[in-house]
């Protein structure tokens, strides 16, 4: 008992410090008065993604149309990819010298992005005192042919050491008091109270960044309503969220268009859905970091149910390399038309394997980021605002279902293939936490029918 009251006072102390913290940087960004680039002038540009796996999976494709969009409108600089030592094989095909583009591997420890409180606490207080000290040193000053882009949000150790380096103009998330030392900046973070899709948080950063008309509030920038939306196509059902969709010019040029309507134009860019690749069966993909994952006894009636939903399909449930749950479910019985896979696979071996699914179910982590965009796919959101990771879906339809027990789930359909991309969250007042050691607890009532009915559309049953 007092272990469970601990970890509740800890988890309500964590989210006052977070919302203080966003309220705090909201005040600093509201008085400072935002630099702006030109990107023809611009020299050296750093993306700062030096952090995780799954972070750089979701990343990539935006980085990878960035680099294209500013080529296209006249811009030289250098473009430096800062990556980590755990996501630098992902992103290393980036780098083209040729065209000035470099990937270098930033030497850090990974414990530098854990969320515990007084970690957090002391974090920010050095990077308050060092960044405070840099500003009465250097003044206003600033190379504004240089910039840095903080593509983590709060990764203080590396944006002090490019600040101290090269003195460059600095932009990101409202990263709490530490905001100060931002010259342009979004008024929200990556991921605290936002619920803003990661890439759409960027699109606005680099709207921000050179100036642009800035791009319109999505209805997914605010958490979840049961509210009836508005909506003025008769075919949409009231919880759906509707976004207008762009009217394509073909005839359009790469340098002509706005950056938010040149991402939105190449989303395919952002999923890989091969039509000579031959589908067959639901792969249940049950590896993940344990604090994230449903409870063992979850995972066991969403097997059971699911298999019974579909008897002519196989049900693969796969593990991640460590194997912890495959252990524990060959001891159970299952269905007949339930395999329990070991994973042995390489990455990449392990990416082809999923492709030839036609469905696959993981929880928010980097295995199912690394798949989910390969065939018709639904991760399950624990601990982390329910959009921030979600499949980038840009200005596509999304239809927005409750369930029960707190459940919703959230499905759009990828042109012109019609790939299925859902996820699935709950609301609670304990949620969102974000890399927390969360009470697993709050999951144990997942609302299987939300996840059959979107299995259902991506077999087209």
């Amino acid at each position: 008992m007092f272990k469970l009251i601990s970890k509740n006072i800890h988890l309500i102390l964590l989210r006052i410090a977070s919302r203080f913290g966003v309220f705090l940087g909201e005040c600093i960004i509201s008085v400072k008065k935002p630099k702006r680039v030109d990107l023809k002038k611009l020299k050296t540009f750093y993306l700062n993604r030096s952090d995780r796996i799954g972070d750089a999976i979701i990343s990539k494709p935006f980085i990878k149309l960035l680099i294209e969009w500013l080529q296209a409108n006249g811009c030289t600089a250098e473009i430096v990819i800062l990556t980590s030592k755990y996501n630098h094989f992902l992103l290393q095909d980036l780098e083209d010298i040729e065209n000035n583009v470099r990937v270098i591997e930033e030497q850090k420890n990974i414990d530098d992005y854990e969320s515990k409180l007084s970690r957090m606490i002391l974090k920010h207080i050095r990077f308050l005192y060092r960044t405070l000290l840099f500003r009465w040193n250097h003044g206003n000053e600033r190379d504004e042919s240089s910039l840095f882009l903080d593509m983590g949000g709060g990764d203080f150790n590396t944006i002090l050491k490019y600040k101290e380096l090269h003195n460059p103009l600095v932009a990101g998330p409202n990263i709490f008091w530490g905001s100060h030392i931002l010259d342009i900046a979004l008024s929200h973070s990556y991921v605290h109270y936002s619920n803003v899709n990661l890439i759409e948080s960027y699109i606005e950063i680099i709207t921000k960044i050179f100036a642009q008309e800035t791009p319109p509030k999505k209805w997914f920038s605010h958490f979840f309503s049961e509210q009836a939306r508005t909506c003025p196509n008769p075919n949409h059902t009231e919880q759906d969220g509707w976004v207008p969709q762009l009217v394509e010019n073909k005839n359009e040029k790469t340098s002509s268009l706005s950056f938010q309507d040149f991402v939105y134009r190449n989303i395919g860019t952002f999923y890989d859905y091969s039509q000579e690749i031959k589908r067959s069966g639901i792969c249940l993909f049950v590896g993940v970091k344990e604090f994230r994952n449903l409870p063992i006894e979850t995972w066991k009636r969403v097997i059971h149910e699911v298999s019974e939903a579909f008897p002519d399909e196989t049900i693969t449930v796969l593990d991640d390399h460590t194997n912890m749950l495959y252990e524990k479910f060959i001891q159970e019985s299952f269905p007949s038309n339930v395999i329990l896979e070991k994973n042995t696979y390489s990455l990449g071996d392990f990416t082809k394997h999923i492709a030839h699914f036609s469905f696959v179910l993981g929880i928010d982590g980097g295995g199912i980021n690394m798949v989910k965009s390969l065939t018709n796919s639904c991760f399950i959101n624990t601990f982390a605002q329910p959009n921030v990771w979600s499949g980038f879906t840009g200005n596509l339809h999304r239809k927005i279902t409750k369930g029960q027990n707190n459940w919703y789930s959230t499905v759009s359909e990828i042109p012109p293939n019609g790939q299925v991309i859902a996820h699935m969250h709950k609301t609670s007042f304990w949620l969102p936490t974000f890399n927390i050691d969360g009470n697993r607890e709050l999951f144990k009532d997942f609302d299987t029918t939300l996840l059959i009915d979107i299995i259902r559309k991506s077999l087209k049953k």
